[in-house]
């Protein structure tokens, strides 16, 4: 009987820190493919903002929604990995993974402003067209706040992060 409710025992610890561990990889797999789509995003938005600025507006507005896809994609998957974040209760994954969202929020406002200043220019309203723009600009720089917050968390923490 001893033996039973050992074998019974240590098969529940096996199975528990297997669980666990599939929530950490998944966490790692799901923030791999955040970066990856905000990487991405950041080249849509970083074509759509030079095409704006040299009046090629509809190739602008092609990238602002490549830009958008990608932020959120990146949304999706930085959602689903804290969600496992929570679930394994690691506070400094869910910390990394809420300034992730944070900043794709801030990206994805960005690009809207981004779009809304491209479609100001196509009606000839510069007036306009540059107040979205300070706005995208507004916004991408918070993102880069929230970008910071997180590169400080994996410095600080750099055997949780590969």
């Amino acid at each position: 009987m001893n033996r039973i409710l050992v074998f019974a025992v240590v098969l529940l610890v096996v199975f528990l820190s297997g669980c666990i561990q599939s929530d950490i990889n998944n966490i790692n797999d799901m923030s791999s493919n955040v970066n990856v789509h905000m990487k991405k995003g950041n080249e849509y938005y970083n074509k759509a903002a030079v095409n704006a600025n040299q009046m090629v507006l509809d190739q602008a507005l092609v990238d602002c929604n490549s830009a958008n896809e990608e932020y959120g994609q990146a949304e999706t998957s930085a959602q689903t990995a804290l969600n496992s974040a929570r679930n394994a209760n690691d506070a400094i994954f869910v910390e990394y993974l809420d300034n992730a969202l944070l900043e794709i929020q801030a990206k994805l406002n960005a690009t809207k402003e981004l779009n809304n200043a491209i479609r100001f220019l196509q009606l000839n309203q510069p007036t306009s067209a540059n107040n979205h723009l300070n706005a995208a600009n507004n916004y991408m720089n918070r993102a880069l706040e929230f970008k910071a917050e997180r590169e400080e968390i994996v410095r600080q923490n750099p055997t949780k992060f590969k």
